[in-house]
């Protein structure tokens, strides 16, 4: 690619996106300029997201809003749209080329090859193994982001993501440990185990995610193990157990619900009834102190009636869970809920919508006031914000500089307006 000397990232969707971001930009960094300012590149990489219809229109309204801003910008698009719809990307005359996921780690190939074509497409279905990776370089951030597994074998009625993301594969254990102990060296404190579908690590090269865990325990000098998110289908006593007697992993847990109905759950083809859920919760509560444990919840699934959604959110309201990460329902080329034709209305899975963000504004407030005047330990954040080990986002009130990614205890004063403000001591 000619006169390219700059290049910047919009990067949108999970950890492990943010992670592959990472991984692009360290790929590139020894032969062009990585800069943050998307109005001043030569080149910006999009890493997109797919999830919702709301996350494909966002990523084009900014992509046209940069184009404007920047005219001689190239765009080169990746991620999981330019892999589940490249055909609509094709449409959008600010895009200059599209790389899908399948081939997103040759993008310092790509673009460096004169000849680049305008789409690099192929079948993700047909990648068996995790690409491994060096990690050489320390990333602008707090902690530490480490994706450890790819893909997912399961089809759950309403994602999309096994088509953006091919079958489930693991990045050997040893280069897990390898990788953990390098970022220590480093200097990060702390590192997010990250997964498209964490839950299945190293079902694929003979090993578990449990097994992971307690090699991590006895290998690694970092301080704080973070958990992205967990399969409630998959977690189980001895997983448990270990979490609360470890020493590194930290009590926040984001287990996956998406329902609190069991009919609406059938339907999405989920791996778990209510009952599982509710044991793992109570046993993570029992055994782990001052634990925090949040999920996902869609709202207006098709076929959720009144009386199903009032389940659900009775199941919700009443359960253990600390904060909720709530999404309106949307359709999914390719899935089998959108073919469905008991589609809720939109104005209902707005209204619902609502109601669970309201409850899980409700659930967080109650679940941060619990630990007004504790001493807790937490890792400094930029613009004067830290991070407790168990999630809790702290305003610190006295603003001092302190170095993002330090580990401090602090103490929370107040809760005010659905925030935690504090002080280091």
């Amino acid at each position: 690619m000619k006169s390219v000397e700059t290049i910047s990232f919009l990067t949108y969707g999970c950890k492990v996106n943010q992670f592959d971001t990472d991984r692009i930009s360290a790929s590139l960094s020894k032969d062009f300029k990585i800069i943050d300012d998307n109005s001043d590149s030569d080149l910006c990489i999009v890493n997109t997201c797919t999830v919702t219809n709301n996350s494909d229109r966002q990523v084009v309204n900014d992509i046209k809003r940069l184009k404007r801003n920047n005219p001689k910008c190239k765009i080169l698009v990746t991620g999981c749209l330019s892999q589940t719809n490249p055909e609509s990307l094709e449409q959008v005359p600010e895009i200059d080329y599209i790389v899908d996921n399948a081939n997103k780690y040759l993008i310092s190939k790509v673009i460096s090859n004169s000849t680049i074509k305008k789409k690099v497409v192929s079948n993700i279905f047909d990648i068996n193994r995790f690409d491994d990776f060096k990690i050489d370089q320390k990333e602008k951030r707090s902690r530490a982001f480490l994706s450890v597994q790819d893909g997912c074998s399961f089809r759950c009625s309403f994602c999309i993501i096994p088509f953006a993301r091919g079958k489930s594969r693991s990045m050997k254990l040893d280069s897990v440990i390898e990788k953990i102990n390098q970022f220590a060296i480093l200097g990060y404190n702390e590192v997010v185990l990250s997964g498209i579908h964490l839950s299945s690590y190293g079902l694929d090269i003979d090993t578990n995610l449990l097994e992971l865990l307690r090699q991590i325990e006895d290998s690694v000098d970092i301080p704080n193990i973070r958990l992205s998110s967990i399969d409630p289908a998959d977690t189980n006593k001895d997983l448990i157990q270990f979490f609360s007697k470890s020493k590194k992993i930290c009590p926040s847990f984001h287990i996956s619900l998406q329902s609190g109905s069991e009919t609406i759950l059938q339907l999405m083809k989920r791996r778990y009834r209510i009952s599982k859920f509710e044991n793992i919760i109570k046993l993570i509560k029992e055994n782990i102190e001052s634990s925090c444990i949040g999920t996902d919840v869609i709202a207006g699934f098709p076929g959720e009636t009144n009386d199903l959604f009032k389940e659900s959110y009775d199941y919700i309201q009443k359960s253990l869970l600390d904060y909720l990460h709530v999404f309106p329902y949307s359709d999914r080329r390719g899935t089998k809920a959108s073919i469905r034709e008991d589609k809720v209305s939109e104005d209902l899975k707005k209204s619902r919508s609502k109601a669970l963000r309201e409850l899980g504004e409700s659930k967080k407030i109650d679940f941060y006031s619990k630990f007004i005047g504790k001493r807790l330990a937490a890792i400094s954040e930029k613009n004067y914000h830290a991070r407790t080990r168990n999630y809790i986002d702290v305003n610190m009130m006295k603003k001092e500089f302190v170095e993002p990614g330090k580990m401090m205890d602090l103490i929370i004063d107040r809760i005010e307006d659905g925030k935690a403000y504090g002080r280091y001591i």
